[in-house]
């Protein structure tokens, strides 16, 4: 399913942080030092190396990339007669870097990791030419993933399992994140557990949701079949940032999804939190396309570490990187809840202990009948994993 694009195009969306380029000396710099980025590198090939010109293209670089939101943007570095484009200047590993790796994001909280490797340049100094997509709602993430529509996405491993166990080309290579998905009723309301839920009106972004494969689990082991088709619960499918409303006003009994929609009603003191992932060891993966990492796994394992980069440099800034998240429009919220909830995660990024989590993960995702009740854990966690042979 494909989605027509809502956002700012990428002249309008708030600009990042400036390069090193355009933070300098406005004079000209020397060719090897002109920043290199997709939305330059047309200018440099046209460029002759004179430093005056040079200097021009950096001058225009005011922005490390810009936000690309829905579709594929042809970026004027992309092609050149049917051939992938070799950039001249090297001193930024960017040989053959113009191939541009879409990564998804959908407006939630948790993506700071992501958010975070893109704005510090984690990606870029790792020779990737990353852009950040924003999906709608009515868009499959997965199916787009699969498809190699994009390159990858964050989302909880749980959510994940059965696309791939059915046959979706991805791959999950390293966990980022403890906490962020939430079960909320509204305050005074009888519900104080999963296993008050039978027989009632759940919001929830999507079927195929983080939250809907998560909490799945803690429905069943209350006895509470969780399948659609089996009428234990009535499901609806309510956009993100309408679930506080739709708790609000009675539209549903209990909502159930990720920051910041479903939390609102909790710090508005209209709601209260009746379950949480918050102890789980890692809550958000990367998820890339499964043939990017059979055929490029040295990128895939850069494009890993540069996220997991990224996820490590959160915690100590917090207020920085909600800042960011609400200034370049990533969340419909405000900043001191951004802050807020950042501050409830755990950032304790890995790929090696993240396989270790894959499988006892499995085991308890089998309950909820999404997956064969036979499969072999091991098995499915090697063909879910990829091994990069990341160290961290």
């Amino acid at each position: 399913m494909t989605a027509s694009p809502s956002a700012p195009s990428p002249a309008e969306a708030p600009s990042a942080a400036p390069t090193p380029a355009a933070e300098g000396a406005p004079t000209a710099q020397a060719p090897a030092d002109v920043p290199v980025t997709s939305d330059n590198a047309a200018d440099i090939l046209a460029a002759d190396d004179s430093a005056d010109e040079l200097a021009a293209v950096a001058k225009r670089s005011t922005t490390r990339r810009g936000l690309l939101i829905g579709g594929s943007v042809a970026a004027a570095a992309l092609v050149a007669g049917g051939a992938w484009l070799t950039l001249r200047r090297t001193n930024q590993g960017v040989v053959g870097a113009a191939e541009e790796i879409p990564l998804v994001i959908g407006g939630d909280i948790c993506a700071a990791p992501l958010y975070a490797a893109y704005h510090q340049g984690y990606f870029d100094d790792a020779g990737l030419n990353v852009t950040l997509v924003r999906t709608q709602q009515t868009e499959d993430t997965k199916d787009g993933v699969g498809a190699g529509k994009y390159i990858g996405a964050p989302g909880i491993f749980f959510s994940w399992l059965e696309p791939i166990y059915n046959g979706l080309n991805a791959r999950l290579t390293a966990g980022l994140h403890a906490g962020c998905l939430r079960v909320v009723a509204p305050e005074g309301s009888s519900y104080s557990s999963l296993a008050d839920l039978k027989s009632a009106s759940i919001g929830v972004p999507s079927l195929s949701s983080s939250a809907f494969a998560y909490f799945s689990i803690g429905l069943s082991d209350a006895g509470i079949n969780p399948d659609p088709s089996a009428g234990d619960i009535s499901w609806r499918t309510i956009d993100s940032d309408s679930l506080g409303q739709s708790l609000t006003s009675g539209d549903v009994d209990v909502i159930m999804g990720s920051d910041p929609g479903v939390l609102l009603p909790v710090l508005a003191g209209t709601g209260h939190e009746i379950a949480n992932n918050d102890a789980e060891q890692f809550c958000c993966s990367v998820v890339l396309n499964g043939d990017f990492v059979s055929k490029q796994p040295e990128r895939a394992k850069a494009l890993t570490e540069a996220w997991l980069k990224g996820s490590a440099y959160v915690p100590d800034h917090i207020e920085e990187i909600a800042k960011l998240e609400v200034d370049n429009e990533y969340v419909a919220t405000e900043q001191d809840v951004v802050e807020k909830v950042l501050r409830t995660y755990g950032f304790d990024a890995s790929a090696t202990r993240f396989r270790a989590a894959i499988e006892p993960g499995i085991e308890r995702f089998k309950k909820t009948g999404f997956i064969s009740a036979d499969i072999e854990a091991g098995k499915l966690a090697d063909a879910v994993y990829a091994d990069l042979g990341i160290s961290q």
